[in-house]
């Protein structure tokens, strides 16, 4: 859904700012119109690219990394992994995840805090994710907190 709302505020966005810029702006109103006009352009583009390329990862290593590797943590410190309640969609935690900007519904317990994942993930997959973490770690759904 935020691919397809940004795809089409940039289809309306870009053709306004090219009319704009062809007759010359009228006073300091014909400026702002094509800034806000342009930020909302760039806010737009930022929701696509973090739909379409950024991605959520996490790295869990048994023991000790390779050197050089970035890791999240390490299944000795993993306490309890959680699903998360859905945040109501008049929330701002609830805009901000239809948007695909807010933070995952899977919580990963640790030693040394928590750390929240799976943004942008569907239902269902919110569930498989969580079944293949415990299962790598070998926790059993009684140790969740």
């Amino acid at each position: 859904m935020p691919i397809i709302l940004s795809c089409l505020g940039i289809s309306m966005l870009v053709p306004v700012l090219a009319n704009s810029g062809q007759r010359a702006p009228q006073g300091a109103a014909g400026y702002l119109f094509i800034a806000v006009a342009l930020g909302m352009l760039a806010c737009m583009l930022g929701i696509l690219y973090r739909n379409l390329v950024f991605r959520d990862s996490l790295i869990v290593v048994r023991s000790e990394g390779m050197p050089g590797q970035r890791f999240d943590c390490f299944v000795h410190e993993i306490l309890a992994v959680r699903r998360l309640p859905a945040p109501a969609p008049s929330s701002p935690e609830g805009k901000w995840a239809a948007l695909g900007l807010g933070e995952g519904l899977i919580e990963i317990r640790t030693e040394t805090g928590s750390l929240r994942f799976g943004a942008g993930l569907h239902e269902h997959a919110i569930d498989a994710a969580i079944e293949r973490i415990t299962a790598f770690c070998q926790l059993q759904w009684g140790l969740q907190a």
